[in-house]
């Protein structure tokens, strides 16, 4: 379904950009209100994520709601890139995204009642410079992004006992701090279907480098408690070659 959606797409760019061309050695760059299609020196730019038109249009299709879409993927899901225009075909670029989340699950399991809290936090920032090409609607562009991420998450499953609420057990969990680097250069393209307004997508390549401090892990019963320190370890990443994002781009 992915390989339909991007064919029709990339067939709907480049017939529409053809038929607005055929006949004229100039390109129509602007619009009937003397608004400009392309980015100017000066602009600025936010991407935003795709995937929800793109599934949405693929379950209007075949009456599913299963449809997989592409999914963005810089650094994080679902980050936020903003541009400054620096020239007509330069720009610097933002990438950021910050999250947290937290959650409690309470079960009956026997004559213990189990409750489960989670939460953590991600955030993920990169800054690079983008350069583009053509002198259509139709836009090429590439680059590249140096990224920073930072990371830690922690749980607690306690045990109590329904009759009384005494405490059967408490286990929680916190990871070590969580620290990434890397870079990635990326290419694409975007058509602009309004003044300003571009649909496109982008492929990157990276090489990243990541730490994960300590974990603890705490054991409380009745007893007492006790504290144990688990491992820290590395790891080293050399991206494949995929879809990186689908996106919406809007300049003002």
């Amino acid at each position: 379904m992915k390989k339909v959606l991007f064919t029709a797409v990339a067939v709907f760019a480049f017939g529409f950009s053809n038929a607005q061309e055929i006949g004229s050695e100039t390109p129509e760059l602007v619009s009937k209100k003397g608004e400009n299609y392309l980015p100017e020196e000066g602009d600025w730019a936010i991407s935003f994520n795709a995937d929800g038109i793109f599934k949405y249009i693929g379950n209007s299709f075949n009456g599913k709601t299963d449809n997989a879409a592409p999914s963005v993927d810089y650094i994080r899901t679902n980050a936020f890139v903003g541009k400054m225009f620096i020239t007509d075909k330069t720009a610097y670029r933002v990438v950021a995204n910050l999250g947290f989340g937290s959650t409690t699950d309470t079960n009956p399991v026997g004559a213990n009642s189990v409750e489960v809290k989670q939460s953590g936090f991600d955030l993920a920032a990169g800054l690079g410079k983008e350069w583009r090409r053509g002198n259509t609607r139709l836009q090429g562009f590439y680059g590249a992004d140096a990224l920073l991420s930072i990371k830690s998450n922690s749980s607690e499953t306690t045990t109590t006992f329904i009759s009384n609420s005494a405490l059967v057990s408490s286990v929680e969990v916190k990871s070590g701090l969580g620290l990434g680097i890397g870079v990635q250069g990326f290419v694409g393209a975007e058509y602009f279907i309004f003044p300003k307004f571009a649909i496109g997508a982008q492929y990157t390549y990276g090489l990243g480098f990541d730490l994960q401090g300590k974990s603890k892990t705490t054991t409380t019963t009745a007893a007492g408690s006790n504290s144990a320190d688990g491992g820290k370890g590395s790891a080293f990443q050399l991206g494949n070659v995929g879809i990186a994002s689908v996106n919406l781009t809007l300049h003002f």
